[in-house]
């Protein structure tokens, strides 16, 4: 299963440019392919924050209510940072029991897509809040990281785009 709406696909496409660069680049210098990991991981922290963001948009966009629309959009931006499980959970349950059953339903917390969003999520936030000295994310960790987590953004498409 892969993603249809053509904004996540744009997005997914720039993450895995990069990445494809980054590997290459790294193969000569470890330490830049340190610092790649970790801008990568940031950036695909974002990328996924602005995804499901837009998947909500769509979703919301189904009532045919403009000004539902400006709100929900707008709440979520201010409150949706991070991205985990938990917050997709609570998200979706926020729409209805059935969006998060349906998603914890294929989607467990301890699982490995689970696991890889919180470590691109963790690694984001030790860079920004301890810096570069610990430095030890690798750019093959960051796209298996990656690819785990996408099938989150799958998930959620299926849920929201298709109800």
């Amino acid at each position: 299963m892969t993603c249809k709406n053509p904004y996540i696909i744009g997005r997914c496409d720039e993450i895995d440019r990069l990445i494809a660069d980054a590997l290459k680049w790294s193969d000569t210098d470890p330490k830049l392919g340190a610092h790649l990991a970790a801008y990568i991981s940031v950036l695909i922290v974002g990328i996924f924050e602005d995804c499901i963001e837009n998947l909500v948009a769509v979703r919301v966009k189904k009532a045919n209510d403009p000004e539902i629309h400006n709100y929900i959009t707008r709440i979520i931006d201010q409150r949706f940072r991070n991205p985990d499980y938990q917050k997709i959970s609570t998200m979706l349950f926020d729409f209805s029991d059935e969006y998060r059953a349906s998603f914890k339903s294929k989607i467990t917390p301890n699982g490995k897509e689970a696991d890889s969003l919180q470590s691109l999520v963790d690694n984001k936030n030790a860079l920004a809040h301890t810096g570069i000295a610990s430095l030890t994310l690798t750019i093959g960790d960051v796209q298996s990281y990656y690819q785990h987590s996408m099938i989150i953004l799958q998930e959620l498409e299926q849920i929201l785009c298709n109800a």
